[in-house]
């Protein structure tokens, strides 16, 4: 068993990127405590068991979308795509923005992380989007979206979300000065770097609400015509209960 384990443990490593491309040396897990070891161990041969999973994760701005698409993210063993990224490489492509950042998707399902599935985050946000999305996939012979998951809170909580946002640029660690602080200062808690305060710009995010409000009906429309499963959860509460009323609205 503790070869078995050794081995696991030893190809995790040589397959996980260190931040200046190289891979992480064995000596690294040294100072981390055996149980952490064993509890991550436990958690990825738990995965195993679970069915894949191909989802969106859909909600206006700063309704939780990416806390909620990370904690996805490691209770199925998925890969989180964010869909501001898809659509930041389909403007620099040129062209049909759409397409771009259809393309940009297409290709990044093919890395060994999504094996088991995926999870987009924020990404489509029009029906024309999904309908794009669903044929190519479709006609490349990749799994298509099997469930959506719409979040929603009042325009007021979402702004005090916003207001409050840190970031640990590196990792993408999400932290909030009332609703989660970091441990100590202004610093990631678990590498003790600098978080940089997100900015936020009032007009941008009404308009982006508005935009979303305008566009859901539609995209809400398209799934139910297509038969997919679409989940609507409140966004008011904390991140777990949250990622509870998700993983229950999943289910059904």
């Amino acid at each position: 068993a503790c070869v078995a384990f050794s081995r696991i443990l030893s190809r995790s490593l040589s397959q996980r990127p260190a931040m200046a491309g190289r891979p992480l040396p064995p000596e690294a897990l040294e100072t981390v405590p055996t149980a952490e070891l064993l509890n991550e161990l436990k958690r990825r041969h738990h995965l195993l068991g679970r069915p894949p999973v191909h989802m969106a994760l859909l909600g206006p701005p700063c309704v939780g979308k990416r806390t909620q698409a990370e904690a996805l993210r490691r209770a199925f063993g998925i890969c989180r795509i964010s869909g501001s990224d898809l659509l930041a490489a389909g403007a620099a492509a040129g062209g049909s923005s759409d397409e771009g950042a259809i393309s940009a998707l297409t290709g990044l399902l093919d890395r060994p992380q999504c094996r088991r599935g995926f999870v987009l985050e924020g990404f489509p946000t029009t029906a024309m989007q999904a309908k794009r999305l669903q044929e190519s996939l479709e006609r490349q012979g990749k799994p298509t979206l099997g469930d959506v998951v719409f979040l929603d809170a009042e325009e007021g909580a979402l702004l005090e979300r916003c207001r409050g946002r840190m970031v640990h640029e590196p990792s993408g660690r999400l932290y909030h000065e009332q609703f989660k602080p970091p441990a100590e200062g202004c610093v990631d808690d678990f590498t003790g770097e600098p978080l940089t305060r997100t900015s936020h710009d009032q007009a941008d995010f009404q308009s982006k609400c508005h935009e979303f409000r305008e566009d859901v009906g539609l995209l809400k429309e398209f799934f139910k015509r297509t038969g997919l499963s679409t989940h609507e959860v409140n966004a008011a509460a904390g991140g777990e209960v949250v990622s509870a009323a998700i993983a229950d609205a999943m289910k059904k």
